[in-house]
């Protein structure tokens, strides 16, 4: 017993000195980590929803503006985007599997990658795939991203994406979930402006 006496004692003086260290050794979790992890498992279940609002387009050489109304149904989306004066309406349908242009002249044009359709045949294209998950508040889970910031609540005010730099200028309370309501784009010398009226999010 004059033996394991001190083995002991000094098993738990290890332990000790373990507790003491731990705050040196283990990550401390910052709040902002914790509510961005909230809010991105919030607006990640949002698989579903109709959105309206205003989108505008500028270019080196021309801008462009129209409504828009937005349906998504998981990865089924339809998006039609209405300009004023009679400038023509634009129906973009798809899935992963391709996509449907319909443009002002009643044409319709079928391929496998939305923005290179609209690039084609508009001069202009919309980042269909990754802004499914920015008009949320996040990124693309699927796609590396840099210079992701983060504000007082944890939500994403900027981004880059794709070639893409996306800030989230404006949010707004929607149910449980805050959801951006005024966004900005750029991937030069392209820049677009989304500014959302309404959200109707399902889950």
């Amino acid at each position: 017993m004059g033996v394991l006496i001190p083995a002991v004692g000094l098993g738990l003086g290890g332990c000790a000195e373990l507790q003491a260290l731990k705050p040196f050794f283990l990550p401390v979790e910052a709040p902002e980590a914790t509510a961005w992890d909230r809010h991105r498992a919030s607006v990640g279940s949002v698989r579903a929803w109709t959105l309206q609002g205003r989108v505008a387009v500028e270019t080196a050489d021309d801008g462009w503006n129209a409504t828009m109304t937005w349906e998504q149904r998981a990865d089924h989306y339809a998006l039609r985007l209405m300009a004023p004066l009679s400038q023509g309406t634009f129906e973009l349908e798809g899935d992963t599997g391709g996509v449907t242009l319909r443009t002002a002249e009643n044409e319709t044009l079928t391929a496998t990658d939305p923005e290179a359709l609209m690039r084609d045949h508009l001069g202009w294209s919309l980042p269909v795939g990754g802004l499914k998950f920015w008009i949320r508040g996040i990124p693309d889970p699927d796609r590396p991203h840099t210079d992701l910031k983060l504000d007082e609540s944890g939500r994403m005010t900027d981004l880059i994406q794709d070639g893409w730099r996306v800030s989230v200028l404006r949010y707004q309370k929607v149910g449980d979930k805050d959801l951006p309501d005024k966004l900005f784009l750029q991937n030069d010398p392209v820049k677009v402006r989304v500014v959302i009226g309404q959200w109707q999010p399902q889950s």
